[in-house]
């Protein structure tokens, strides 16, 4: 057969695949059904975040990750306070430092030992600042932040979560809610809730941090199911420039970090997002699109 003929034998090959395939196209896209948002891990998309399992720092922070963005997805503002310090304290350090380095350049040694000397010392008491700020003042806190929402006022939702990892197995979930709530609440000083939290009267409005310190602490000896991750909670409705409070809720809860990465350290993001999504919901939080949102 000439090559011409060929040629117009393999186009009409490939113009009748053409149409079969668009044709397959057409009919799929016909019966199949819109794409839904995933409610399970079953229908979750694969993790595309992998973390050492034996590494439990490295896990805090993968799941630490995943709770600001979900949280930063539900329209709330983050705080710049903590991040603020780090670069304030961690910037003077470093010119302090390559200030001295550059007196020292230029003269001799003998005459630059005591700006060495106090460069030396600046330098130790602003990392010693740094990790005295994250020790004390930030204690594990991964996220704060707030936003706004028009009601027939302007109230805001403040939120504070703090997160720690044990080798012990995960608390039994706690929940605290202020009597001063507001009556439509989800939540309210006299509804109970529903299992695991227990009800809103087991733990006081004033409890402690030493409280929850208490009943995180119950558990003791490694679990043989493996490490857990453990949030606390705690969310704040005020209106009137903050002066009046509408509701508080604290909310103290825990998770086997097998539940949410798997057998070779894939985060699973959704199951991670689905569950804060529920201690929100637990916490009283009104969602967005049931009231307007104010931008700040």
């Amino acid at each position: 057969m000439p090559p011409s003929q060929q040629r117009k034998g393999a186009a009409a090959s490939a113009s009748n695949a053409d149409k079969a395939a668009t044709a397959a196209l057409d009919t799929s896209s016909t019966t199949s059904p819109a794409p839904t948002l995933s409610t399970s891990i079953a229908t979750d998309p694969l993790p595309t975040v992998r973390v050492n399992k034996a590494n439990l720092a490295e896990i805090k922070t993968a799941l630490d990750d995943i709770v600001r963005k979900h949280l930063t997805d539900q329209a709330f503002t983050p705080s710049r306070l903590h991040p603020t310090v780090h670069l304030s304290l961690g910037y003077a350090s470093v010119i302090l430092a390559l200030g001295a380095s550059a007196y020292c350049y230029f003269l001799p040694f003998e005459e630059s030992k005591t700006v060495l000397w106090i460069a030396v010392i600046g330098y130790g008491a602003l990392q010693s600042l740094l990790w005295a700020w994250k020790r004390w003042v930030e204690k594990g806190e991964v996220f704060r932040g707030r936003r706004r929402r028009i009601v027939k006022r302007i109230e805001t939702d403040l939120i504070q979560i703090y997160s720690s990892t044990s080798v012990v197995g995960p608390i039994e979930s706690v929940l605290s809610v202020s009597p001063n709530s507001r009556p439509s609440s989800p939540i309210s000083a006299t509804t109970p809730i529903a299992s695991p939290l227990t009800s809103p009267s087991s733990l006081s409005p004033s409890s402690s941090g030493s409280q929850l310190s208490s009943v995180a602490n119950s558990s003791s000896g490694p679990d043989p199911r493996g490490p857990s991750y453990t949030v606390r909670l705690t969310l704040s409705t005020t209106s009137n420039n903050g002066k009046s409070l509408i509701h508080k809720a604290r909310v103290v809860s825990g998770k086997h970090v097998g539940e949410v990465i798997d057998e070779d350290g894939g985060v699973e993001e959704g199951e991670v997002a689905r569950w804060i999504s529920g201690l929100l919901d637990d916490a009283g939080l009104v969602d967005v699109e049931d009231e307007g949102l104010k931008q700040e």
